[in-house]
């Protein structure tokens, strides 16, 4: 049996270099360590942090305060993908609430967090709070849950499509859509995903090998395209107690920016061939704990943010 394809971008983010250069370790807390100075820096990060607080280090320069009093910097995969996030956290008492921390070894100061992400189109900035920022283990849309401690109750920043959120909004339907998916394949109301070749339910199986046999082998121009351009999932999205397949394009055939073909397989087990019940285009497919009459919203995230497939008893499609 060969290794997964492509892993899960949690999995991802736990394993990589720059995570364990990101965050404590040992502490189990994941807080986020700062101790990068600015000519630590690449020249690409320089010039972005000085374009991005270029007014706090001129008024630094006019009181005589050296630039690398007032931030230190990390290095921290939020996304499971390269290139890492630059995460910077203010230092000095012009962005840091509790002065008196720095006299009184006692007390935390609440101080600027700030993270900026490197995009095809430039950086841009995803996060900007304030607090002792340490990384959760759980994931939103593919980017790692950012836990803001200020004193009180912890405040759990999610990843809403373009920057991070402290509350997707009552305007966003997938708010509470994502209260209940565990993702990844960690949990019961999870998708579990294989490669091709792993061994996998026999009904899914049998899916997938229907859908590469009419979907693919039948399709005209995809003569070449192989199984392992796919990943396949398992998920009972209509909770009667038979899974649907869900079936994942990785190849550049079925994924370019706006996002990659999953389609929803629906039917198995039964004397009738499968049969199509949805075809999404997006990232980071999740089941919600929300639907409709045919079943749970699927959550895909996009460049316009999420977007939720809903199958009101015709298939998924967009409400």
């Amino acid at each position: 049996m060969r290794a997964p394809l492509i892993l899960p971008l949690l999995l991802a983010g736990l394993g990589s270099p720059a995570l364990a250069d990101c965050v404590e370790v040992g502490r189990g807390g994941g807080e986020i360590l700062a101790e990068l100075t600015r000519v630590e820096l690449s020249r690409d990060e320089r010039a972005l942090v000085e374009e991005r607080f270029g007014p706090d280090f001129a008024e630094a320069a006019r009181l005589g305060i050296a630039a690398d009093a007032l931030f230190r910097f990390a290095r921290c995969e939020l996304n499971g993908a390269d290139p890492v996030e630059l995460v910077a956290v203010g230092r000095s008492p012009a962005h840091c609430a509790g002065a008196a921390a720095f006299g009184d070894r006692g007390q935390t100061p609440v101080c600027g967090v700030w993270a900026l992400s490197e995009t095809p189109d430039g950086w841009v900035q995803v996060l900007e709070t304030a607090g002792v920022a340490r990384l959760g283990p759980s994931t939103t849309n593919g980017w790692r849950d950012v836990v803001i401690e200020q004193g009180g109750a912890p405040i759990v920043w999610k990843y809403g499509g373009a920057a991070y959120q402290e509350d997707l909004g009552d305007a966003d339907p997938q708010a509470y859509s994502l209260e209940d998916f565990g993702g990844y394949g960690d949990g019961p109301s999870a998708i579990a995903w294989y490669a091709f070749d792993d061994p996998m339910p026999e009904a899914i199986d049998a899916a997938f090998l229907w859908f590469y046999g009419a979907e693919i082998r039948g399709a005209e121009g995809r003569v070449g395209v192989l199984p392992d351009a796919f990943r396949v999932g398992a998920v009972d999205l209509d909770e009667d107690g038979a899974e649907e397949a869900v079936v994942q394009g990785l190849s550049p055939d079925f994924c370019g920016p706006e996002g990659c073909q999953h389609w929803i397989l629906g039917g198995l087990g039964r004397q009738d061939p499968p049969y199509v019940a949805g075809r999404l285009v997006g990232f980071d497919l999740q089941a919600a704990a929300t639907g409709g009459r045919g079943g749970r919203d699927l959550i895909v995230s996009t460049a316009l943010g999420l977007i939720v497939y809903r199958n009101d008893g015709a298939g998924w499609a967009q409400p």
